[in-house]
This record gives structure tokens, sequence and C-alpha cells, in this order.
């Protein structure tokens, strides 16, 4: 009898999904809204601008037809009679508008000061621009040299007032002990009006020198070109420079910015400066040369390291930079050992075919002795 069959199991059955997956979801969506955007007979928010803002709040989408105003944003004022609106036509896309109907607010017109000049960098009194004052020779600046149009609320000012030009006026100059100087009536000097000081008399051999810059003229605005000069006695000692000579500027005495000159006698040679004056403090300036031996060249050798005297000069080698460079050299050593290598492969490979030139000769020399008649060998006689 057979045994009774097990009872067979049906395949077990796919789950059917009643919902669409997620990623088609996904897809559908994207879809969609692509769908619409291209489809739908709307448009997205209008465009924004520098000088115009929208009045109301902005939608995300608008219909065809629909129209949307701008107005000035603060700072900025409208100048018709140029468009400040737009709307949304059947292409889907906004009338084309900008925002050259609104202009910045201006700062209040400056003219040219008296004796200068006010510049518009920009050529624009517009805020955010600037404008420079400059004077005229003989005239000097009050105020802020460079202003700044700047938005203050609604309205556009500057950062400061105008600057106005004044003349350039100084006071007399400082007076002196032992001098004067010219137009000591004077109460106020004009630009660029000069003085001159002069030192008094004084008895005896001496005299007073002025020490200094002797004219001042009136330089900017309460301000002499320089400081005032002094009266002083100035006598430098007589110059005298051993083993050499005075070849100018001889005088009994020398006083203030007395100039002399110098060479050295035969055998020497000049150490410092060859001419030299007289300076305020009674010193020569620079100072006095000199005038050493010349050297001579010695031609004795040393007894031994420790005689003084000039050491004998040895050749030296040359700079390193007068060697060719490391690169040249492996360059040249390396072509050097290829042009060997090349010539000795060139005379194995000819050593070589001689010798199987020779190798052969033999070998047809054996073969006609055994074939006298000239008969060439049978094949596999080889």
């Amino acid at each position: 009898m057979k045994a009774p069959s097990a009872p067979r199991r049906a395949p077990p059955r796919r789950l059917e999904r009643r919902f669409p997956s997620p990623t088609f979801l996904g897809i559908l969506l994207v879809a969609l809204a692509l769908l619409l955007s291209t489809g739908s007979d709307a448009c997205e928010e209008p465009p924004e601008f520098e000088a115009m803002e929208l009045i109301g709040i902005p939608k995300t989408y608008y219909e065809v037809g629909e129209e949307v105003n701008y107005r000035c944003k603060k700072g900025y004022f409208y100048v018709p009679p140029l468009a400040t609106y737009t709307f949304c036509e059947k292409n889907h896309s906004w009338f084309p508008v900008t925002d050259t109907p609104c202009f910045r607010n201006t700062c209040p017109y400056v003219k040219d000061p008296a004796n200068g000049q006010a510049l518009l960098v920009n050529g624009t009194l517009a805020w955010g621009f600037q404008i420079h004052y400059s004077c005229q020779p003989g005239y000097y600046l009050i105020g802020e040299p460079v202003a700044h149009c700047e938005l203050k609320g609604e309205e556009a000012l500057w950062s400061s007032k105008p600057a106005i030009c004044e003349r350039i006026l100084c006071p007399p100059p400082p007076k002196i002990e032992n001098g004067r100087h010219t137009f000591s009536d004077v109460e106020v000097f004009h630009y660029l009006e000069a003085v001159t000081y002069s030192c008094d008399p004084i008895p005896g051999p001496d005299e007073y020198s002025v020490v200094g810059e002797s004219t001042l003229y009136c330089a900017s605005h309460q301000k002499w070109s320089s400081d005032a000069p002094e009266c002083k006695v100035v006598k430098c000692p007589f110059p005298v420079v051993t083993n050499g000579k005075q070849i100018s500027g001889f005088a009994k005495k020398y006083s203030y910015k007395a100039t002399v000159m110098f060479e050295c006698d035969k055998g020497f040679y000049l150490n410092g400066s060859d001419t030299i004056f007289c300076g305020g403090n009674s010193t020569w300036e620079p100072s006095m040369p000199t005038c050493p031996k010349v050297p001579t060249p010695s031609t004795a050798k040393p007894l031994s390291p420790s005689v003084s005297g000039p050491k004998p000069t040895h050749p030296k080698k040359p700079p390193v930079s007068n060697y060719p460079d490391a690169w040249v050299i492996a360059l040249i050593v390396i072509i050097a050992i290829l042009a060997v290598a090349v010539i000795v492969v060139g005379l194995y490979r000819l050593l070589q075919r001689k010798k199987k030139g020779k190798l052969q000769c033999h070998k047809y020399s054996h073969v006609m002795l055994e074939h006298p008649h000239g008969g060439l060998p049978h094949k596999g006689e080889y």
C-alpha cells in the first residue's frame, strides 16, 4: 500500500498594494507643479527695484491682467509721467517697467566760496555723494574740506556747513637779540611777503654773524617759512693740515660760512672732504681732513709668520660663479657616457658580422671539397 501523500501547500500570494508608492507620489507632485507653472494662467511675484517698492503685500501668483502699483522708496521722489505700475501678461510675464521715475533726494545747492571752489566729485547733489572745497593761493580753508550728502529722515542734508576761504595773514616775525629785520613797523603781513634779518655792528675786531635763515616769508596762516635766526660772534680756528696745504679761501680770520679747500703733498693722500666751511658753533664742518702717507708695497719676504708687515698675496681661486653649473657638468658626463656606449655597441656588432662571414666562407669551402665537380649538396647534407 502507498502511504498517503502530504497535502501540497499553495504558493504564497503577493499582497496587492492598495495605494501607490511614495516615489510615484513624489513624481506625480513634481509633474503637477511643472504643469501648473507652465500651463496656468498666472504670474509669479512682481519684480523688485532699488528705488521703488510694491504697494501692498505681494502674492505668490497673479492672474492674467492683474495690475500692481509701485511707489518711490524713502529718500526718492517721483518725476512724472513715467509709469510706476505693471500687469500680468498672457505669456505669464510682467509688463516691462523700471524705477527710472524715482530720483534720489538732493542736498541744498552749494555755491563756490569766495576765493575758492566747491567741486562735486560725482557731478550730483544727490545723497550718498560728496563735495570737496579748496581755496585759491593766498587763502586758507576754514571748515571741513569734504562734506557728505546724507539722508536724514526724508531729507538729504550736508554733513557739515559750507567751508569758506580767508586770506592768509602772518603777525610780525620774532625780534632777535643784537639784530633786527626789515619792515619792523608793519603789523600784518600777507601771503609770501618777506623780511630780511641783519645784525647790529659791535666795536672791536669781531662782528656778529646771522646764523640761520636770514630771509623769512609768510608761508601759511600765521606761520613763517622758518624760525628766526640769531646774531652771534663766530670765529673758526686757522685751518692747518699736516702734509697738506690750503689752496683757496685765504683770510686773516674766518667767520660764519667761510669756505676753504685743501690738497695733500706728493706721497700723501686726502682722508676726508677737500672743502669745509665755518659753522655756527665756531667749528669747521665737516671735520678737518688729514693727509696720511701713501703706503708702499713691500718686496721682502717675511722671516716668520710672527714678523709684522704686509703678508704675501696668493692667487685666489675663481669665484664659484665662474664655474659651470652642476647640471651642465652632469649633462656633459651623461652625453660622454652615451657616446662611448654607442661606439662600443657599434664595434661589437661589426666584429660579430665579420666573425659570421668567416664561418660561412669556411663552411662553403668544406662543401666544395666534398663535391669537387661543383654539384650542389643534396637536401639534408649540411
